[in-house]
């Protein structure tokens, strides 16, 4: 009996060692809700885009989503590496409470959040995690709009809304038309986006004019007509009743009033004086001698190549002693579209003269052909390449003909008008001349051609020195105003492999995505058993030595 128990203390022992060890190099198993986790490498993508701030039940959505945020973050511990992914789509890593304090301050950013790649940048963010078992946790309203296709290299474990869909219907971005407006006034298009649903009443304001209502359907664009205003710059204002999203109902756009150019046209060809005489009937230009169409004139001028190549030497001359940093180049018959912009959409060009440079520079490019230009603006001179006759191009007869010539005369030469719009946090590419960008107090020193980030919703103003040359107008993306939300098997489709789990129940499964459990625990408790047993079994075999 003694040898016996002389063989169980030593197996005892031995038992003993081997689970202090084990539990010193801490070994985890491929299995769920086995004790605490392992040390993790986890990447939280908190959705906290426009649509969050939806009231859903009587508190904005982005409060489930930090709650649940706040949550996961309870259970991590220190061996774990974290990261956070908010509207702006970057990884940040941090510590729980660095990235708590993070979360308790989030609010609902202007930003539209593209989850697919949100759900990438975390997963490459995670691959720093020095070996740690990898996974994503997507918290999000998950809409429709905002769901891309993923390719998943780590377990995704997806937060699925619990709460009824909110209906909502929003702003899309004013259109203004052809700007700038004379001072009888102008129209505006008006876009309502969302849930359909009957017309909702919009209000729309110039400046501090007499605001104008109009009803607007979603789906069905109005045009509303506003009364005639001064000259100089307004911010035009478009608001909706309040509803569940408040952030979507209000647009913001730059209007330019000033009155119509006076025009005379000179060796201009038959189809612009056509162009020009629909325009004085409409009120659109007027005769004067501020404008000459077709040829250099004392003042602003729009010139296209002679009729008579002859003269092309001395028009050249011209130009060269007005100081403009362009010329005629060569004659190319190579026909060939021009590159759709904002001054002129697709055109077939037959015969065009090159446009070449004075210097290395090449700005003032309106309009190009092959990626050459073809309407390019130095000073108060414009030169287009063509003469706009069948012959040179179809321009005269496309059914935006009359547009052109209409840009040409009231816009180009007169100081370009930059009417900008993007979203909010998008870069926006400026016009060449830009150097300072204004909203209220704040000021943003920029390059010309460069791009400028609008942090926030709103009107910014641009530029030159001295001179106002154009707006940018800053708004929310339309696709955050849908706010139906993406059901489980579109998300599975989008990103095979993911888990949908419900909401509150997201914390409890976030880190077992990669199915591991933490065995330290367990093998400290089992050492504490068998030093007892080992202590009761040595103390026994004494006794009956004695």
């Amino acid at each position: 009996r003694l040898r016996w128990r002389d063989r169980l203390l030593l197996l005892l022992r031995l038992l003993l060692l081997a689970a202090l060890v084990l539990a010193a190099a801490g070994p985890s198993l491929p299995l769920r809700g086995a004790g605490p986790h392992a040390p993790a490498a986890l990447a939280l993508v908190l959705d906290n885009s426009l649509s969050s701030g939806a009231v859903a039940g009587g508190t904005p959505r982005l409060d489930a989503l930090r709650r649940a945020a706040t949550q996961v973050l309870a259970r991590a511990t220190p061996g774990d590496a974290l990261w956070l992914v908010t509207a702006d789509g970057i990884p940040r890593r941090g510590t729980p409470g660095e990235l708590r304090a993070i979360v308790d301050t989030l609010t609902p950013s202007p930003r539209r959040l593209d989850l697919g790649a949100a759900v990438q940048a975390a997963a490459q963010g995670t691959a720093a995690g020095e070996g740690r078992p990898r996974g994503v946790v997507v918290l999000s309203d998950l809409q429709a709009t905002a769901l891309s296709a993923a390719t998943l290299a780590v377990p995704v474990l997806v937060a699925a809304p619990g709460d009824a869909t909110v209906r909502n219907v929003g702003l899309d971005p004013l259109e203004t038309g052809v700007q700038p407006w004379g001072v009888a006034g102008g129209r505006v298009t008006v876009r309502v986006t969302g849930d359909s649903g009957p017309a909702v009443p919009v209000r729309l304001q110039l400046g501090a004019g007499a605001p104008r209502q109009a009803l607007v359907a979603p789906g069905a664009p109005a045009s509303v007509s506003l009364p005639p205003a001064r000259p100089g710059w307004y911010t035009l204002r478009a608001e909706l009743d309040a509803d569940e999203l408040r952030a979507d109902d209000v647009r913001l756009a730059a209007v330019r009033v000033t009155p119509v150019a006076a025009v005379t046209a000179r060796e201009a060809g038959t189809w612009v004086d056509a162009a020009l005489a629909t325009l004085a009937a409409g009120g659109r230009v007027r005769l004067g001698s501020e404008v000459t169409v077709g040829a250099l004139g004392p003042g602003a001028s729009v010139v296209f190549p002679p009729a008579d190549p002859a003269r092309m030497g001395a028009l050249d001359r011209a130009l060269d002693q007005r100081g403009v940093t362009w010329r005629f180049g060569g004659v190319v018959e190579s026909p060939a579209p021009t590159d759709s912009g904002a001054w002129v959409g697709r055109v077939a060009v037959a015969r065009r003269h090159r446009l070449v440079p004075r210097g290395s520079g090449r700005t003032g490019v309106l309009a190009t052909v092959g990626g050459e230009p073809w309407i390019v603006r130095s000073g108060d001179v414009v030169l287009v390449g063509s003469r706009l006759e069948p012959s040179w191009t179809a321009a005269p007869l496309e059914a935006g003909f009359v547009a052109l010539v209409d840009a040409l005369a009231n816009r180009s030469v007169r100081g370009e008008l930059a009417a900008l719009a993007g979203a909010a946090g998008d870069a926006v590419p400026l016009p060449d001349l830009a150097t300072e960008v204004r909203q209220g107090d704040a000021r943003w020193t920029v390059e010309g051609g460069s791009a400028f980030v609008p942090p926030r919703p709103g009107v910014y103003w641009l530029l030159a020195g001295r001179d106002t040359i154009g707006a940018l107008a800053a708004g929310s993306d339309p696709r955050e105003s849908a706010l139906a939300p993406a059901d489980p098997a579109a998300v599975r489709r989008l990103w095979p492999g993911a888990r949908v789990a419900p909401l509150d129940g997201i914390a409890a499964a976030a880190f077992t995505l990669s199915a591991r459990a933490d065995l330290r625990g367990a093998l400290l408790w089992l050492a504490l058993l068998l030093g007892a047993a080992e202590l009761l079994v040595a103390a026994g075999g004494g006794a009956r030595r004695a």
